[in-house]
């Protein structure tokens, strides 16, 4: 039984490691490393202009002249809870399931400054000059943004690293 999973094993990793040798009609092989690093890193740019959009977004609703409007208007939002008994909150409704909806009182509601708002500046920049899409989800906290942006960082960093190990061999 060891050995007839030792070779399952096997047997799937030269599978694997031949589309990397094995030529198209084309000339080009079946899988490379350069298309593999190429979604990754449009992937993870993609994640970061969704969520720099958003982020701008927040700050454009918060910043604009519109605040005093928006206190005296009762703003509705949305809640659900997941299967694992987490709850969520948006300003839509669960797209996926039944979601409850409530009225939030503007007077109830403090609004609290940014620790450091140079990432939104930078945001803003960008969104002007039309790098960044215009959908996105709604319903990610401020936490799971800034992951967000950090991971996307991260995988764009070493994606150049690896372009210079490449460009330089």
């Amino acid at each position: 039984m060891k050995y007839a999973s030792y070779l399952l094993i096997m047997v799937m990793l030269i599978g694997v490691a031949s589309l990397f040798v094995l030529k198209r009609p084309d000339g080009r092989t079946w899988l490379s490393l350069d298309d593999i690093l190429g979604k990754a890193q449009t992937q993870a740019q993609q994640v970061l202009n969704e969520s720099k959009l958003q982020l701008d977004n927040a700050v454009d609703m918060v910043s604009s002249k519109d605040v005093q409007t928006m206190q005296d208007k009762p703003a509705k939002i949305y809640k659900w809870q997941d299967a694992q008994g987490n709850w969520h909150y948006s300003d839509r409704p669960n797209a996926r399931g039944q979601s409850e909806e409530m009225t939030l009182d503007p007077s109830k509601i403090t609004i609290m400054a940014a620790e450091n708002t140079d990432i939104l500046k930078q945001l803003k920049e960008q969104q002007d000059a039309g790098r960044i899409p215009k959908d996105l989800p709604a319903n990610m906290s401020p936490t799971d943004i800034k992951k967000l942006i950090q991971d996307a960082q991260n995988v764009e960093k070493l994606m150049q690293e690896r372009s210079k190990k490449l460009e330089g061999i």
